[in-house]
């Protein structure tokens, strides 16, 4: 019986007489490294100019770079280029000249060196051009070598628009975050402004009471009475005046614009200013704090920071319509470097299907004129642009317990809480 054949081997090969390795008869001819054509240093300097240019350089400070590259590769010819930076605007013209070459200063678009003999225009987009001349005919590898390098300058004038349109987009992004946190800002003032004249009215009660009895005693139709008495009087004055004093200082505050610099922020400044706004809305609700006197510093922005408050306790305060418990716990966590507080409320909590929402703008389960839909979108937001976070964990019937994370500051220091 006869073996199988067994594999075939490869026909060996000999060596070739200068001791070096010989191709395979069967390598095709393309393949063979006789008919590989060497490397044209050309393609690795335009390789090396398209990576130099930078992403994030305009159209024009594009140009004058890639010309300054181009002209090094190709020195005895001039270069140009027209190209259009921004719409609507004259085109960027711009060239580099060979040595001892005179330059002729009119310029046309479809002419930038009319004194030259021979021009190639170069099309890169819509209403730019590259141009290369010389005075005489341009030889077919000084013409390969500048269509290449006007396919180089087509994509990086190409990378530098997305750029600039990318981070143009960015900044619009950013305004109109800011314009949507104004505005949420301005639609919680809104609603603070309803009680604005409940907080007025007890202390204007005061002053106008205690004004009138002195104003009486000094015409002389009130019995005189002990000093002491008329001192004490005209102190409750001076305190209930201060109280509007500081609310409409604090009001006018919380209603501009925020441009500070993040720096160490007091919580328990913050907490008290955003419970004295919403004061008014916590009709049989009572509030409960645990805030350590000593905390930290955190990093942030009063204005921010408070506006931040001001969204968690008026949610709550919807949410126990009615009456309940607002509890404020802060914390340290050493580790993470960060104060964590805990805004718990005991109302109606929120339904498993919504919490992943909460976040989302425009998402609200209120009724409508009670809110916007963005409060705890943009307190995400504030809390992210300060290196924060924000938890939140609901049992429906049985409260809703949002965790804030606010880095402390770099200071580390201990800023005492202003307010009793």
């Amino acid at each position: 019986m006869k073996e199988p054949p067994g594999p075939r081997l490869p026909t060996p090969v000999p060596p070739a007489p200068d001791g070096g390795a010989r191709e395979h008869p069967s390598t095709p001819p393309s393949r063979r490294a006789s008919d590989r054509a060497p490397a044209e240093p050309w393609r690795d300097v335009l390789l090396t100019l398209a990576l130099e240019l930078p992403l994030e350089a305009g159209p024009a400070e594009v140009v004058e770079r890639f010309l300054d590259g181009a002209a090094a590769l190709l020195p005895h010819l001039a270069l140009g280029a027209c190209v259009i930076t921004e719409p609507g605007e004259r085109p960027f013209v711009s060239v580099r000249l060979p040595p001892g070459a005179s330059d002729a200063m009119q310029r046309d678009p479809t002419r930038l060196f009319p004194i030259l003999r021979e021009e190639r225009v170069l099309p890169l987009d819509e209403a730019s051009t590259f141009h290369v001349a010389a005075q005489e005919a341009l030889p077919p590898l000084d013409l390969q070598i500048a269509e290449r390098a006007a396919l180089v300058l087509t994509r990086s004038l190409a990378r530098s628009r997305g750029f600039r349109r990318a981070t143009g987009s960015a900044r619009n992004l950013e305004r109109l975050q800011a314009h949507m946190i104004q505005a949420e800002k301005l639609a919680s003032l809104g609603q603070i402004v309803a009680g604005v004249v409940h907080e007025l009215n007890n202390p204007l009660t005061s002053i106008i009471a205690y004004a009138e009895y002195l104003t009486r005693k000094a015409q002389g139709r009130m019995p005189q009475a002990d000093a002491e008495d008329d001192v004490e009087r005209l102190r409750r004055i001076q305190e209930a005046a201060g109280r509007i004093l500081r609310f409409s200082r604090d009001l006018v505050a919380y209603a501009r614009p925020s441009n500070e610099i993040p720096g160490p922020v007091s919580l328990a400044d913050v907490v008290e200013k955003a419970l004295v706004f919403c004061e008014h809305e916590f009709v049989g609700i009572a509030v409960e704090r645990e805030l350590p006197v000593a905390l930290p510093a955190i990093r942030g922005v009063t204005g921010s920071l408070t506006q931040v408050f001001v969204n968690l306790f008026t949610n709550a305060a919807h949410a126990m319509a009615g009456g309940g418990r607002l509890s404020l716990r802060a914390r340290v966590d050493l580790d993470a470097r960060a104060v964590l507080c805990d805004v718990h409320d005991s109302g109606r909590g929120i339904e498993p299907e919504n919490l992943p929402l909460v976040f989302e703008p425009f998402f609200t389960t209120k009724s409508e004129g009670r809110g916007t839909g963005l409060g705890l979108s943009i307190v995400r937001g504030i809390l992210d642009a300060l290196g924060g976070t924000i938890e939140v964990e609901s049992v429906p019937g049985d409260g809703t317990t949002f965790t804030l994370t606010l880095p402390i500051a770099a200071t580390g220091s201990i800023i005492p809480a202003q307010r009793a």
